[in-house]
């Protein structure tokens, strides 16, 4: 029997009234809901602080088997409050490096309770980082990657109203005993 991941969509909410969320994955609803929204004011995402807050998860996902590697069409609708921004996307059953970008960090296996990064770089995605989205368009318009291009993961903001569109990388999966190179 295949095992299943669950992704986690770290990120945050703002606006003086609730944030609904409607996330589909090749084109099923896999969330549509509310989320934790805070009154504060949206930062300017460089004032972003992190580690960000799980916004939303995919649980037990029959889309993300361990043995999946690839990519997925994603959107993500925000209706409501001023602004969401979206950060890394966490997933279990995921082995890579606590310092993505080092060889010599540790290599940490995942597990059905640990969440690590659901992307570590392959295979490779349309901008050859390892960012989890890419091939990112807002409300239909490209998004450029900033440059000089990131390496890490990028934070998508969003507005009420908007939607976000991207391939979903994920890479393949492990029941914790795989270990990389």
């Amino acid at each position: 029997m295949a095992t299943n991941r669950t992704l986690q969509f770290l990120g945050s909410a703002y606006g003086d009234s609730a944030v609904t969320i409607t996330a589909t994955i090749d084109n099923v609803v896999v969330y549509n809901g509310t989320v934790t929204t805070s009154t504060e004011p949206a930062p300017v995402s460089e004032d972003i602080v992190k580690p960000q807050p799980v916004l939303f998860a995919v649980e037990n996902s029959d889309q993300f088997p361990i043995e999946f590697a690839g990519s997925r069409s994603m959107t993500i609708a925000v209706a409501g409050g001023e602004m969401v921004f979206l950060d890394q996307v966490l997933c279990n059953y995921m082995t890579g490096r606590q310092d993505l970008n080092s060889n010599t960090s540790p290599v940490i296996a995942g597990s059905a309770t640990r969440f690590i990064s659901c992307y570590i770089g392959t295979p490779t995605n349309s901008e050859g980082t390892r960012d989890c989205r890419s091939s990112v368009t807002l409300n239909g318009n490209v998004q450029v990657p900033p440059l000089p291009v990131s390496q890490g993961t990028w934070t998508w903001g969003i507005t009420d109203g908007s939607t976000l569109a991207f391939n979903l990388n994920v890479s393949r999966g492990s029941d914790g005993g795989a270990s990389i190179p």
